[in-house]
C-alpha cells in the first residue's frame, strides 16, 4: 500500500512539473510571437523604409565565406529553436543530427577594431611599428572586408497558403516583379560572367517551383510578366520546412543552379505571412542545412503577425537577414525603396 501511495505521489508531482514546464514554454512563445519584440529582425517601422533598403543592399551579393569570422549560423536543438516551434511540446533527446555541428575557432575580426588584432599592439598605440611580420603582419594593418560576387542566383520563395487574401497576393507579386528589376548584375543568363537567373517557388500545404531558374533566361521583362500572371494557390496549411527542402534539393541541388560557381552568390528569400503548422519538427534542420550550402544568404520577410523567433530559425538568430512588415503594401514599398536605392548606384542595380 505504501509503494503504490509512493508511486501515485511521483505520478501527480511529475504532472504538476510538466505543466510548469508547458506554461513556462507557451510564455517564452509569447514573449516572441510580435516581430517589433526582436532585435535582430529589422522592423520596417523602426528603421524607416530607406534605412531598411540601405541594410538590404548591404548585403546582398557579398562573399561571406570570404571572411574568416563567417561560420553558419547553426539553431537546430537549441532550446530557443525548440521553444518558438515546439511550443509546449518538448523534443524528444538525444536526436541525431542531420550533419556536424561546427566548432568555434580562433578567427580575425571582420570589422574595425580600436587596436589592431594583436593584443600586443594595444601596447605600441595607434601608428606604432607592427610586433609581427610577413603575411600575418600584413593582415594585421588591414580591414578584411568580404567581397562581392560578379553572378547571382536568386530564389524567392513565396507564401501562398490561405491566410493571404488576394489583394495581398497581388501586392506580394508586385514587390517581387520590383525586386528582380533591381538586383545586379542587370544581364539574365546562366553560363556567362555577370548575368543573373531568378526562380521562384510558391509554398502553401503543398510546394512547386513555379518558376524554375530556366524560365528567367528569356529576360527581366517576361519574368516579370510570368511573376504577375501566377495564381495564387490558397492552400490550407503553411509548409514552410519543405519549401526549405524543396529549395535545397529541387532548385539549388539540380539543373542549372551555379551553386559550386565560386564566383557566384546564391540569395534565397522566404516571404511569409503565416506560422509553420505542417513538419514544423524539421524548420531548424532544413534551415541550417540551406545556410550551409556555400555561398548561400537566407533572407526571411515577415508579414503582420509572422512569428519572429521562426524568421531567425530560418535565418539563423543574429544574422540580422530577417526583415518584419506590416502588411504586403508595406512590402511593395519596401520594395520599391529598394529599386530607389538601386537608382542611385553607379550601375543602376544592388
Amino acid at each position: 500500500m505504501l509503494r503504490k501511495l509512493i508511486v501515485f505521489s511521483l505520478l501527480v508531482a511529475g504532472g504538476f512539473a510538466a505543466l510548469n514546464l508547458d506554461k513556462a514554454r507557451d510564455e517564452m512563445v509569447a514573449r516572441v510571437s510580435k516581430l517589433r519584440r526582436r532585435r535582430s529582425v529589422t522592423n520596417i517601422d523602426s528603421v524607416g523604409l530607406r534605412g531598411a533598403a540601405n541594410r538590404f543592399a548591404g548585403a546582398l551579393g557579398m562573399d561571406l565565406s570570404s571572411s574568416p569570422n563567417y561560420r553558419p549560423a547553426v539553431v537546430a536543438g537549441t532550446s530557443w529553436a525548440d521553444a518558438c516551434i515546439y511550443g509546449s511540446n518538448p523534443r524528444p533527446w538525444p536526436y541525431p543530427r542531420p550533419y556536424p555541428r561546427p566548432y568555434p575557432t580562433l578567427v580575425l575580426p571582420t570589422i574595425r577594431p580600436p587596436f589592431p588584432w594583436d593584443p600586443r599592439m594595444r601596447m605600441l598605440g595607434s601608428g606604432g611599428p607592427s610586433v609581427l611580420s610577413g603575411p600575418i603582419g600584413a593582415l594585421s594593418k588591414r580591414e578584411i572586408k568580404p567581397k562581392r560576387k560578379i553572378n547571382r542566383d536568386i530564389v524567392f520563395v513565396l507564401d501562398t497558403s490561405g491566410s493571404i487574401s488576394t489583394e495581398a497576393f497581388e501586392r506580394a507579386k508586385e514587390g517581387v516583379a520590383i525586386l528582380t528589376s533591381s538586383f545586379c548584375p542587370t544581364t539574365m543568363g546562366s553560363g556567362q560572367d555577370g548575368e543573373k537567373q531568378i526562380a521562384l517557388v510558391l509554398f502553401g500545404d503543398e510546394v512547386e517551383t513555379a518558376i524554375p531558374f530556366t524560365e528567367s533566361h528569356a529576360g527581366v521583362d517576361q519574368l516579370n510578366r510570368k511573376i504577375i500572371a501566377l495564381r495564387h494557390r490558397q492552400g490550407s496549411a503553411t509548409a514552410t520546412a519543405e519549401a526549405l527542402r524543396h529549395t535545397r534539393t529541387n532548385v539549388l541541388g539540380k539543373g542549372v543552379s551555379r551553386l559550386n560557381n565560386p564566383d557566384t552568390a546564391t540569395h534565397v528569400f522566404v516571404i511569409t505571412d503565416g506560422r509553420c503548422n505542417r513538419g514544423c519538427s524539421q524548420l531548424a534542420e532544413e534551415a541550417d542545412k540551406l545556410r550551409a550550402m556555400k555561398g548561400v544568404q537566407l533572407f526571411a520577410m515577415g508579414i503582420d503577425n509572422a512569428r519572429a523567433c521562426e524568421l531567425e530559425i530560418i535565418t539563423g538568430q543574429g544574422s540580422d537577414l530577417a526583415y518584419g512588415l506590416n502588411d504586403f503594401n508595406q512590402f511593395e514599398q519596401f520594395a520599391q525603396a529598394v529599386q530607389e536605392k538601386a537608382s542611385q548606384e553607379p550601375n543602376k542595380c544592388v
